[in-house]
C-alpha cells in the first residue's frame, strides 16, 4: 500500500490489479489491470498485470511504481496520463538474474520497490536473495552491495527471499528478510548491515 494525500494505493496481487481507496468516501476503485495475467503496455486499465505486489510513489507523486511478481518486472503507472509501461523484465514467467541495461536485465518474482532518491528505485528481488537499484538515468540494473557493505551481525546470513525495501534517506535502508525472519538495516555511510529487529 502506498498513500497520497487522501488515496490509498493498494496492489491486490489476486486480481493483478492495482486499485485507489478514497480514505474520504470509502470508494474502491480499480486503476490498472484488466484481470488478465501478461506483460503489456499501453492504457492502465485495459492492461494485463501478473501479481503486483510492492509500490511506490515518485518523489513528485506522478508516478506509482510497483513490482510486477510473475512476470519478474518492475512497472510503472502514470497517474495522470493513466497509462502503464515497463522499466525492466520481458514477460509472463521469464525471469533470471543479470545486471546491465535495461533491455537485458533480469529479475526473478520481485516483490519489493521504493523511491530511492531521484531517478532511483530499490527492488526486493525476491528470489535472487538480493537488493537491486534500477538507475533510471542511466537506464541500468545493478546489484547494491557488490562487496561494499560488511555485514557486523555475530552471526551473518545472505538474504533469503527478501519482499519488502524501503528507503530512509540517501544512506539508510531497510530490509525485510522473510525467510530469516528479520528486518535488516544497510547503511552506506558507514558501509555496514546489521540485523535491526528479528
Amino acid at each position: 500500500m502506498e498513500l497520497k494525500g487522501r488515496t490509498l494505493y493498494i496492489a491486490n496481487a489476486g486480481t493483478h490489479q492495482l486499485a485507489a481507496l478514497d480514505l474520504d468516501t470509502g470508494e474502491l476503485r480499480a486503476i490498472a489491470g484488466s484481470g488478465a495475467e501478461g506483460l503489456h503496455d499501453g492504457p492502465a486499465a485495459e492492461m494485463p498485470l501478473a501479481q503486483p505486489s510492492g509500490l511506490s510513489l515518485s518523489p513528485d507523486g506522478a508516478t506509482l511504481y510497483f513490482a510486477d511478481s510473475e512476470t519478474s518486472s518492475v512497472r510503472a503507472l502514470d497517474l495522470t496520463s493513466g497509462t502503464v509501461r515497463t522499466l525492466v523484465g520481458t514477460g509472463l514467467f521469464d525471469f533470471g538474474n543479470e545486471d546491465g541495461p535495461l533491455d537485458r536485465a533480469k529479475l526473478q518474482h520481485p516483490l519489493g520497490v521504493a523511491a530511492w532518491g531521484n531517478g532511483k528505485l530499490l527492488v526486493a528481488d525476491s528470489y535472487n536473495a538480493a537488493i537491486r537499484v534500477l538507475d533510471l538515468e542511466t537506464g541500468t540494473l545493478m546489484e547494491l552491495e557488490q562487496g561494499r557493505i560488511t555485514c557486523i551481525d555475530p552471526v551473518c546470513l545472505p538474504y533469503s527471499e527478501p519482499a519488502g525495501v524501503w528507503a530512509d534517506g540517501p544512506d539508510r535502508i531497510l530490509v525485510s528478510d522473510t525467510n530469516n525472519h528479520r528486518i535488516m538495516e544497510i547503511r552506506l555511510d558507514t558501509g555496514t548491515s546489521r540485523t535491526w529487529a528479528g
